[in-house]
This record gives C-alpha cells, structure tokens and sequence, in this order.
C-alpha cells in the first residue's frame, strides 16, 4: 500500500529499514516525549519494524514509513496502531524535518485512511502535555482534547475525533 502527498511517500516497511530508522529513534530531541524519553536500542528499533511488517498483514495499517519525496531518504513515521481498545494515530519525524508541516500533512493522509478506508467510527491521539507540536498536529486536525491520562506513567493528553465529526468538519 502506498499514499503518496506533495511531499511524502508513505508505504510499508521491509525489514532492512530499521538501519534508516535506527537515527531517528536514537536521536536524544526526537525522543524526548516518547515515553520515557529513553533511546531505542538497536533490538528494539529492529522489533518496531518487524511489528509494522506484522499490523499490516493482520490489520491493514499500522505506522507507515515516511519517504521525503525530494530526497528519498527514510524521515519517520505516521500511521495507526491498536491502544487500549481504541485506535490511536501517531507520528515520528526526524528533527531535520521539523517545522515544514510535514508531520501534519502525513497525519491528514492517515487520518483520512482510518475514517475512509478502514471505516473507523473513532481515532485518538496522545502526547505529553509539553508536546505542544503534536497537540498543535492533533489541532490541526481537528480532534479535540477528551481527558488527561497515564500511559507507562507518563502524564499525556488524550485528544479524539469520531468519523461524523471529520465528515462535517471537511
């Protein structure tokens, strides 16, 4: 499966992308608020894609790998995966791209797959409350803020948006 926006390709992982994911989740700033801020090591890094490679054959998404169309190179990852009862999208970019909007504009794509193609009646995101770029993504999409909640123990917001919400808002 492939989508494909101005800017990004985001399509299914094989198994040798972990040595171009592997920068992006031992890089200290990326991984500030994910969890407990803890860098992954190689093992981990190695199991995430594996598991991608898996919630696709089992549920027909999971976190997409991003691809910066103009270089080609491997900038995170925005997609859907199974939380607590619930679905939950989420987004990984490599600090070189920051602040271009990418993020959101691979996030509208996958939120768009989750309430269209997947038919989802429900989508929630979370992030630690000093996470203000990915509330600010959330935002943008048009999910509202629900509650505040735990998840591994670390505080975060809970932001949702259910598939009536979205075909009103646009």
């Amino acid at each position: 499966m492939l989508f494909e926006t101005e800017r990004l390709w985001m399509t299914e992982w094989q198994a040798a992308d972990w040595l171009a994911f592997r920068p992006i989740a031992q890089d200290p700033d990326v991984m500030r608020y994910i969890d407990s801020g803890k860098l992954w090591s190689d093992e981990r890094v190695r199991h995430f894609v594996q598991s991608q490679i898996q919630k696709v054959k089992e549920s027909g998404f999971c976190h997409w790998k991003l691809i910066e169309r103009a270089s080609g190179a491997l900038i995170g990852f925005c997609g859907l995966q199974h939380y607590e009862g619930e679905i939950e999208i989420g987004w990984w970019l490599a600090k070189a791209c920051w602040g271009r909007g990418l993020g959101t504009e691979a996030a509208r794509v996958a939120l768009l797959d989750a309430l269209q193609r997947v038919r989802l009646p429900r989508v929630i995101a979370m992030a630690q409350p000093e996470n203000r770029a990915s509330i600010h993504i959330m935002e943008k999409l048009g999910m509202r803020f629900e509650r505040n909640a735990a998840r591994n123990g670390i505080n975060v917001v809970v932001y949702g948006i259910d598939n009536t919400e979205a075909v009103a808002s646009g």
